[in-house]
């Protein structure tokens, strides 16, 4: 019999579990192109939405205070109980009762290292809008190479004024005679705090964007050498040209970070959703130009009214109908666009599935009809004779991404949003653009195809369901907050704006991974550096 018996351990007392904590939802809301010279994207502007923390905040607080009610509702059925109010987009307000306006660098952080921002830039640079008051420790740690920082000069011009006119004060309160006039006789006056800061960082590699300029002034000269790009607004410039060579002619530190930096600053203009806009941004010397004026006609910059993409018309107009594969392979030797793309769509497929193909056929069928219809109808919009690579095409893909995205989209809507397969998304977000490549209207095109009827007037009137996607889709590529807010709250009731962020990034890297041999996974230290090709100016 044993001395001594073991203590019975009680079970430790738990305390009773609150409601599970909410996260933020995504920030992210949508991305400009900025395309270069060549006709190339370069990078993107990147949108996003203010107050997804603090609205996180205000729901778990409110489900703190329903858990406390349901208790005590438990305890005294009978017992006087006040509901909070409903936590929605429209209602929250910070703790000042005002409507929240800005993004914070923790939300942006959040978005780039945790939901897959960073991957979908793929080789890309991300441009983003900081505050002059976040030029401080809130930035360390930041993927400085990756993303360039816009701040706009009237931010710096007024934190420049406010420091001036606390040195003044200062100044006049020195009683001592013989101190004033030291400080009077002291030389140069001491270089802006916020110049300071500027500098520190961009010789740690911080890259940064000057938006809001208009014209050269006195003190611009101390400015601009802090600065690596430059973004106008040429409607908004008397003399383009002039700014833009007096901007150039200012030399630059040389920058030790980037291969193949110049020290010439970059001009990227802005606004620019017209080709007369384009021609006339690359006529007074900018270098790239952010805007969607590629997605209309342009003689000068189109190639898709040769026969070539009739033929294409023609592909696709088989491939809706189910053909054999022999009919199939037939009409695909007859198109070079398509022979050319297959083939490396069909390289990529077999990386998977260990099966490289060796011609035609054999990528017809590793990559399969359906496939090969999707890319048929998104090849309609990539340059054949363009030397730019494919995830490189602004306008494939815009129209790829935004097919993906509907695509995905539509599986939120309830029972399917009554369209029986999310392929007819697909259908519309990828012949959304058709009219702007041929000389006839959209509904004349889109009549040499055996479509739903709410296929052709979702593209022609924007109606019905699918309509209103594809207007969320064009809402969201601009960074309209207010028409995403509207559409997902009145016509899309079952879509929330996190889910516009979640698929348009899943959109986008559907697009990359079939486009590029693109790593799986999101790596936030990759981010620091930038592969040589990628790295270089505009």
């Amino acid at each position: 019999m044993a001395l001594f018996k073991k203590k019975a351990q009680s079970e430790p007392i738990q305390a009773p579990k609150g409601p599970e904590k909410i996260v933020p939802e995504n920030p992210y809301l949508g991305r400009e192109p900025i395309i270069n010279r060549e006709q190339a994207i370069i990078g993107y502007e990147l949108f996003f939405r203010p107050g997804t923390t603090l609205k996180a905040k205000r729901l778990n607080d409110r489900n703190e205070v329903l858990a406390q009610i349901a208790k005590r509702l438990a305890e005294d059925p009978k017992a006087e109980v006040s509901y909070p109010e409903e936590v929605t987009d429209a209602n929250l307000r910070d703790d000042d009762g005002k409507e929240v306006t800005q993004v914070t660098l923790p939300e942006i952080f959040y978005s780039l290292k945790t939901k897959g921002v960073t991957q979908s830039l793929g080789q890309h640079l991300g441009f983003i809008d900081i505050r002059a008051d976040q030029l401080g420790d809130e930035l360390r740690g930041f993927p400085a190479i990756k993303f360039p920082l816009q701040i706009h000069l009237a931010e710096i011009l007024e934190a420049i004024k406010i420091e001036a006119s606390q040195t003044a004060e200062a100044a006049e309160a020195v009683d001592d005679p013989e101190a004033k006039k030291d400080l009077d006789d002291s030389g140069e006056p001491p270089v802006p705090e916020i110049l300071q800061k500027l500098e520190r960082l961009r010789s740690a590699g911080y890259k940064f964007v000057l938006t809001g300029l208009t014209e050269v002034f006195d003190g611009l000269d101390d400015i601009l050498p802090k600065f690596r790009y430059i973004k106008l607004d040429l409607q908004k410039v008397a003399k383009p040209s002039s700014l833009i060579d007096y901007c150039k002619g200012i030399p630059l530190p040389r920058d030790e970070k980037s291969k193949g930096a110049t020290n010439v600053l970059q001009i990227i203009a802005v606004n620019v959703h017209e080709p007369e806009e384009f021609h006339q941004a690359r006529d007074v010397g900018c270098d790239a130009f952010e805007g969607f004026y590629f997605v209309k006609p342009d003689p000068e910059l189109s190639l898709h009214r040769g026969e070539e993409y009739r033929k294409l018309l023609h592909l696709l107009t088989l491939l809706l109908s189910s053909p054999e594969l022999k009919d199939l392979v037939t009409a695909i030797e007859a198109n070079p666009v398509v022979s050319k793309h297959l083939m490396v769509i069909a390289e990529i497929d077999s990386r998977r599935k260990r099966d490289k193909p060796e011609n035609i056929r054999d990528a017809a069928v590793i990559s399969g009809v359906k496939r090969i219809t999707r890319w048929t109808q998104l090849l309609l919009y990539a340059d054949a004779k363009a030397k730019v690579a494919l995830d490189a095409t602004p306008l494939l893909q815009l129209v790829c991404v935004r097919a993906f995205f509907m695509e995905s989209l539509s599986t939120k809507l309830g029972a399917g949003g009554g369209l029986g397969s999310s392929d007819l998304a697909f259908l519309v977000g990828g012949l959304s653009l058709i009219d702007n490549l041929f000389d006839e209207s959209a509904r004349e095109l889109l009549s040499h195809f055996n479509l739903p009827s709410v296929v052709v007037d979702a593209i022609v009137d924007r109606s019905g369901i699918l309509g209103q996607l594809l207007s969320l889709a064009e809402a969201a590529e601009v960074g309209d907050l207010e028409k995403c807010r509207h559409l997902c709250a009145d016509e899309l009731k079952t879509v929330t704006l996190d889910d516009v962020a979640q698929d348009s990034l899943l959109a986008i890297k559907n697009f990359v991974s079939q486009t590029q041999f693109a790593p799986e996974e999101d790596v936030w230290e990759n981010a620091n550096s930038v592969p040589e090709e990628s790295s270089q100016e505009l």
